[in-house]
């Protein structure tokens, strides 16, 4: 704790003193340089009550000492730069993370979050090479056509993702009309035992097509999924603007592989005059479990807990297959609501979520505190709560509270 107090404390008059930096004219420092980089340095402790009556919870503690709460220390710093020679650009983006264990031991980690060559063929045409994130999607909290991308972190949606290893074509093209913008994306993504082993379990290549029309006051974008398995998929995006402080948006997809699966999303975003930010989003997971299946793993999980073992390999698949995504079940309603300087408080920005499972009806409930004094550091406070009956999506969480504190320093 006290080196943690130290840090804040360091990092804290580090911005007031880049605040209080004299203001000086250079003409070269309004040259474009080759070269760019940023870092940042964050610790987050963070505290989890646990769920004791849920069975994941039994779960987890089989023949272990149970435990009331978890607790983690650690922090990262990320390092991301870029160099531009003629028509190439080299770009990185790498983390190393470490934590305090439960058994007071430091755990390291590094990340190649991004690590590309892209090379500018003409204005509008280019290739990338390496490893590299895309955005594509018109949700918020959710988005089935990004099919070159990974999932969304619900507590944290807008923080960067890590990316895959893929070969990448870009064509751009600006045009005067009805179609004002036009763009086609093509990926390829190799998949072994060495290379994006996380993107799917099946090695292969997969390929992926993304093309992005803007037509009058309409972003329509529709994509393609193919891999040498004979699956694939369809996916279509749209956003707009009914009025200008109101945007309604969706995306579908349609997936063939042992049978038919249907994704979607369907979403609203509105301003209000009092800067208030409303996001609404109902989401349909094709593929998600219906919930007599939900049942029917608790029930055995029930075996397990009360001696009969044979079910836990079952168990732990169908946890591992299953439960590992955000979305596990079918149908779910997610509501945002972000104020920024509430009753005249600077620099504090409050926001609430939640995610509502609508067969279960359990529920996640979510809030933020960010607050943005100084120019290079950043404080935020989140807190995650669920709740829901037995049986239940939300309800048979191993955690029930999540408290976690960030101090983000950019520099």
């Amino acid at each position: 704790m006290k080196k943690l107090l130290v840090c804040l404390l360091f990092l804290i008059s580090l911005s007031i003193f880049a605040e209080q930096e004299e203001y000086s004219f250079d003409g070269d420092e309004f040259k474009k340089k080759p070269y760019e980089f940023v870092g940042k340095l964050r610790l987050q402790p963070e505290l989890m009550f646990l769920n004791t009556s849920s069975r994941l919870y039994s779960l987890l503690f089989l023949d272990k000492e149970s435990e009331n709460f978890m607790d983690s220390h650690g922090g990262f710093i990320q390092l991301k730069g870029s160099y531009e020679i003629s028509k190439f650009k080299l770009y990185a983006d790498i983390k190393n993370l470490l934590q305090y264990t439960k058994d007071n031991e430091v755990k390291n980690t590094f990340y190649i979050y991004e690590s590309y060559i892209n090379f500018d063929i003409s204005k509008s045409f280019s290739i990338k090479a390496g490893k590299s994130s895309t955005k594509w999607g018109k949700g918020y909290v959710w988005n089935p056509v990004s099919f070159a991308s990974r999932p969304k972190d619900i507590t944290n949606v807008e923080e960067g993702l890590e990316g895959f290893w893929m070969l990448k074509f870009d064509y751009v093209k600006t045009l005067s009309g009805l179609i004002k913008n036009f763009s086609i994306s093509s990926v390829i993504i190799p998949v072994s035992s060495n290379i994006n082993n996380d993107f799917q379990k099946e090695e292969g290549i997969n390929f992926i097509l993304n093309t992005y029309f803007l037509i009058g006051n309409y972003d329509l974008g529709f994509y393609m999924f193919l891999n040498n398995d004979k699956s694939y998929k369809f996916g279509i995006d749209f956003a707009r603007n009914i009025l200008e402080n109101w945007e309604i948006h969706g995306e579908y997809v349609y997936e063939k592989t042992i049978s038919p699966v249907h994704k979607f999303l369907l979403g609203t975003r509105l301003l209000l005059s009092t800067d208030t930010t409303i996001i609404l989003e109902y989401l349909h997971n094709g593929s998600g479990l219906i919930e007599n299946q939900m049942i029917d793993f608790y029930n055995k999980i029930d075996f397990v807990i009360s001696g009969d073992r044979s079910y836990l390999p079952e168990v732990q698949k169908f946890q591992l297959d299953y439960l590992s995504s955000q979305f596990s079940l079918k149908n779910y309603m997610y509501l945002k609501i972000s104020q920024p300087e509430p009753f005249n408080i600077l620099y504090l920005t409050p926001s609430i979520f939640s995610l509502y499972n609508i067969a279960d009806q359990s529920l996640m409930i979510g809030g933020e505190f960010t607050y943005k004094r100084f120019e290079n550091l950043d404080l935020k406070l989140r807190y995650n709560f669920l709740t829901g009956g037995g049986n239940t999506e939300f309800g048979e969480k191993i955690n029930k509270q999540k408290i976690l504190f960030i101090v983000e320093y950019v520099f």
